[in-house]
């Protein structure tokens, strides 16, 4: 019985030391697959661009984001179905047309990550961005209609972000204290709000010119929740973070274009 005692307690400490060591290890491996994806999509985005006369992908199709409208001729030029065919991948639309959308939730899809916490009810019910497009980059018009940005008019690219990793549905933790009573969305489309950190407290964003970086919530949000932002930053910090395609532009604003 003592010796019985004795190797099941060995077990256990061995757990104890293997568990975290395992569990590291499969969070860097997420990250790594977060970071070759979000650079992927960063290339992409500049090759969109040079097919396009400069024109950036739209961020999503007007009116609800269910798997039905990811179908749509109109839907053809958001990012979620142009860019992952310049990858050589399915879209969204293509999934739901092949009548496959869990599909979506795996590597069959360039759009997943293994790291995100997909809901498993929610998911179900529409397609589920663990990625999203910036939303702060295309501006609205006076009528409220976005305007589609070039990528020529992006005056610091390698600094101005495109992609962030998104929240999802009830995914913790939380990559700020002041996102502590919201939820996210799981939208194809984001800012700094609705940015996670799923790796040890710290996501990946994505630049107009292609590279990727890691960062934490506060290298995106203020004490109050604000995206980091004054009107002087891109003169007196170079590795600034910034949402708009002029960095003079206060990105906790709404912009409307003339």
């Amino acid at each position: 019985m003592m010796e019985i005692l004795v190797v099941i307690a060995i077990i256990i400490v061995i757990a104890a030391i293997a568990f975290p060591v395992i569990t590291g290890l499969r969070v860097r491996a997420n990250k790594a697959h977060a970071l070759a994806t979000m650079k992927s999509l960063g290339t992409a985005i500049g090759s969109y661009a040079a097919q396009n006369d400069g024109a950036l992908p739209d961020e999503d199709t007007p009116g609800k984001d269910g798997w039905t409208a990811a179908t749509e001729p109109a839907a053809a030029k958001a990012w979620y179905n142009a860019l992952p065919k310049l990858l050589s991948s399915k879209g969204v639309g293509d999934f739901v047309r092949d009548g496959t959308e869990a599909a979506f939730y795996s590597r069959e899809s360039v759009l997943f990550l293994p790291g995100a916490q997909y809901p498993e009810v929610k998911k179900k019910q529409k397609p589920l961005f663990a990625i999203a497009i910036n939303t702060k980059i295309h501006r609205k018009s006076i009528d409220g209609e976005k305007v589609a940005m070039k990528l020529q008019n992006v005056q610091l690219p390698a600094r101005t972000v495109i992609f962030l990793e998104q929240g999802l549905p009830g995914e913790r933790p939380k990559a700020h204290d002041t996102m502590s009573g919201k939820d996210y969305d799981g939208a194809p489309k984001g800012s700094a709000k609705s940015f996670v950190a799923r790796y040890n407290k710290r996501g990946i964003i994505t630049f107009l010119d292609g590279h990727a970086e890691e960062v934490s919530g506060k290298d995106l949000l203020t004490g109050a929740g604000d995206i980091v932002w004054d009107e002087k930053l891109s003169e007196t910090n170079p590795s600034a973070i910034f949402w708009t395609a002029d960095p003079k532009q206060d990105p906790n604003k709404k912009a409307v274009s003339k």
